[in-house]
């Protein structure tokens, strides 16, 4: 079993059933690193991520408690991740696509309108843009979902440029960083809807994400992941004799 569930998981009965005292997801019967076969459950964790329910943004003020559990043998522990959930992430996939869809798609959009719309900072959204023109190729998706549909007018669906009444990009590398996010996330969008199955999570970045996750332990991170500094003034060897 991966640390992310396979079906999708309403939110509320998650809460509701899921947490200390209430019940448990299932225990994997393998482990995700190593060959192990006994996996135990290592205590829960807490966190309050953002999604979007019914179009809105939501946060679970209350936490959201999310079981850890560990591997007998190579002693690796990991997260059990409710399928609305992604890694590494507070402000969900979801919010994140919604919102460079709005500020990419309506020619009024700013980052500062948008981002007080989805509940996050004008310098996020800015962020959320040029993270997702770096992570999705609109080429590789679209020959993907032509390999699935052999529609033939996947490429007729990609927008040329971003609808704009005023002016979004101040460099010329900017300008192609919008138009690759605008494109990428159409792409998605027909890459999802040529799948065999219809995908059940409505947000079409997150399960393209997840299922990366799921096949390659690929985490696209928002930002780099670095170390806290150390603390100064603090010897980390034996004190001097």
């Amino acid at each position: 079993m991966e640390s992310i569930g396979l079906g999708w998981s309403e939110f509320k009965t998650y809460v509701a059933t899921m947490g200390p005292g209430l019940g448990r997801p299932d225990r994997p019967c393998a482990c995700s690193f190593c060959d192990g076969a006994v996996v135990w459950f290592d205590g829960w964790r807490r966190v309050f991520s953002i999604v979007i329910v019914d179009r809105e943004t939501h946060r679970f003020d209350d936490g959201l408690w999310l079981q850890r559990v560990v591997c007998a043998a190579c002693d690796r522990s990991w997260t059990l991740l409710p399928s609305f959930l992604y890694p590494s992430r507070s402000l969900e996939p979801d919010v994140a696509e919604a919102a460079a869809f709005v500020y990419l798609g309506e020619p009024g959009a700013t980052y500062e309108k948008t981002g007080q719309a989805f509940g996050c900072s004008a310098s996020t959204v800015w962020r959320w843009v040029g993270w997702i023109a770096g992570v999705l190729s609109a080429r590789a998706l679209l020959a993907e979902a032509e390999r699935l549909s052999c529609a033939g007018q996947s490429a007729a669906l990609m927008p040329r440029e971003v609808p704009a009444d005023h002016c979004k990009a101040y460099s010329p590398e900017r300008e192609q960083a919008l138009l690759d996010a605008f494109q990428g996330l159409c792409a998605l969008l027909v890459w999802s809807r040529a799948q065999p199955a219809p995908p059940m999570d409505p947000s079409p970045l997150r399960f393209w994400l997840v299922e990366r996750f799921r096949a390659f332990r690929e985490v696209h991170r928002l930002t780099p992941a670095h170390s806290s500094p150390p603390l100064e003034g603090r010897p980390t060897g034996p004190p001097a004799t």
